[in-house]
């Protein structure tokens, strides 16, 4: 059952994940190898699945649809 989502709360979640994407652009940027790269590209993913354990699938995909939330082309690690 997917919960319901408030506008605000939508917006919030776009926010916190623009800020993590980010953040994880910088690192990338500098080092694409590095531990500062992988610590934001994991703070993004642990994000994704909150949302996705709070909210539901459908939430996850729409705020990540929204930001484009790919990090690279490398596979996620769970």
């Amino acid at each position: 059952m997917e919960a319901h989502i408030s506008a605000g709360t939508i917006d919030r979640l776009e926010e916190q994940s623009a800020l993590l994407q980010r953040i994880y652009q910088a690192e990338f940027a500098k080092d694409p190898t590095s531990p500062a790269t992988e610590s934001s590209r994991s703070n993004m993913i642990a994000l994704r699945h909150s949302i996705n354990q709070i909210y539901g699938e459908a939430a996850a995909s729409d705020v990540a649809d929204a930001l484009g939330f790919a990090t690279d082309d490398r596979p996620l690690k769970e």
